[in-house]
């Protein structure tokens, strides 16, 4: 089987927390990968955004990647890209059906913008759709001003909306994200598929806090809270510095973030951070860290003392499952895939309101007792054991041989 997997707007060879890369990019290398060595062959199309990138990038056997060009070759904001859907969906259709290649069994799309791509190469391959959204706009709406990619939000609704109504399997990560589909946008629950994500292993692990400590340079002897994850309104970061700010007087405590600022509000949501640490007085309390590559990530992980989750919406939530791979416990907004994730009082500690009242008291709770830390990391290493990428592959193939004797789905 040849699946054609489309990453639009971001490519898996980029490195997560950075710009417009984030927990999606894990995913589609990942499953890719999984999939690959399960003797899948996966093509994977990204606009290329360097006339330095290769045609065609090998990652492993069975795993490619196409820089496909729409537009000029460099990095753009999401908000531009809408316009060369066309170009790319053109160009991208010319590379799947090269001579000699074997055929495309399926059309796997990941993110709305892909979505639009994925729809039309639906109807001129006359293949399956696949579409994993990652994000709904309908749920990213609570509480927002404004789209954080700077697109109409009716736009991105609408094309949300036709990339489901001609899929033949919308895939999400958990129960929360399959009732949104059927909720916010009418689908019917039969077309809705689950398939997990996974954790790699390789990398998350249980490790000595001293010995992580010590290798990325953070404080030996203080509490260290972590956060991962693109700079953005969404992720919710300003209620992690104020929750240190909040913690001050009872801990010598650090707060750990690492990603870049995000989305066209992110380098205000970074000079945000800033400033509110500096009015609190905790300035010299957080660090700010540059997008790390997974092999280092991991380090952080081992590093701290919990993990820190404020967002006001997470479909998934890759970051808990890796802080409970790596032996940590979490602190959580009980939100989307974080209620299926993090068990609370196991593996951490669920927040229903998003108060830094609410944080302050969940977080010193766990930072006061290294007994209740050490039993929650332990009960987080439990749930995590069942999320692996090589389960996510196989059930992606059990949705594929469940469909493999229907007609395709038609736009209604």
């Amino acid at each position: 089987m040849r699946i054609a997997v489309v990453s639009y707007h971001s490519s898996p060879l980029d490195q997560p927390g950075k710009g417009d890369s984030g927990g999606m990019n894990v995913y589609v290398r990942r499953l890719a990968s999984a999939l690959a060595r399960l003797g899948v062959q996966c093509d994977v199309l990204t606009r290329r955004s360097s006339i330095d990138q290769a045609d065609i990038v090998t990652v492993e056997p069975n795993f490619r990647v196409f820089n496909v060009t729409a537009g000029d070759p460099s990095p753009l904001p999401k908000e531009e890209l809408l316009e060369y859907v066309p170009n790319f969906t053109d160009a991208a259709l010319e590379v799947l059906t090269k001579a000699g290649e074997e055929s495309v069994g399926v059309v796997h799309a990941n993110y709305w913008l892909s979505g639009i791509v994925g729809h039309s190469l639906k109807h001129e391959l006359d293949v399956p759709l696949f579409t994993s959204f990652h994000t709904l706009e309908r749920v990213k709406q609570v509480g927002r001003e404004r789209p954080d990619d700077g697109v109409d939000s009716r736009v991105r609704i609408i094309n949300e909306q036709r990339a489901m109504s001609c899929s033949d399997a919308i895939i999400v990560s958990c129960e929360p994200e399959a009732r949104w589909v059927s909720e916010l946008y009418r689908v019917q629950p039969a077309q809705v598929r689950t398939v997990p994500l996974g954790v790699d292993t390789a990398f998350f692990t249980p490790g000595t806090k001293e010995m992580a400590r010590r290798a990325i340079g953070l404080p030996l002897g203080s509490k260290i809270m972590l956060a991962i994850g693109r700079i953005q309104p969404l992720k919710g970061f300003t209620l992690a510095v104020e929750a240190l700010g909040a913690l001050r007087s009872q801990f010598d405590l650090h707060l750990v973030i690492v990603g870049g600022p995000s989305g066209i509000e992110g380098v205000e949501e970074y000079e945000r951070l800033v400033t509110i640490a500096r009015e609190l007085g905790v300035s010299d309390r957080l660090h700010l860290v540059d997008p790390q590559a997974h092999e280092l990530l991991s380090s952080y992980y081992r590093a701290c003392d919990v993990v820190v989750i404020p967002s006001r919406t997470e479909s998934f939530g890759l970051v808990a499952l890796e802080a409970a791979a790596s032996g940590r416990p979490v602190v959580a907004s009980a939100v989307g895939g974080l209620v299926s994730l993090v068990r609370h009082r196991r593996s951490g500690l669920l927040v229903p309101e998003r108060t830094v009242e609410d944080f302050r008291d969940a977080l010193s709770e766990i930072l006061a007792s290294d007994e209740r830390a050490s039993l929650m990391g332990a009960g987080g290493l439990k749930v995590s054991s069942g999320f692996t990428w090589k389960e996510s592959a196989r059930s992606f193939l059990d949705v594929v041989a469940s469909l493999s004797s229907h007609e395709l789905l038609r736009c209604g």
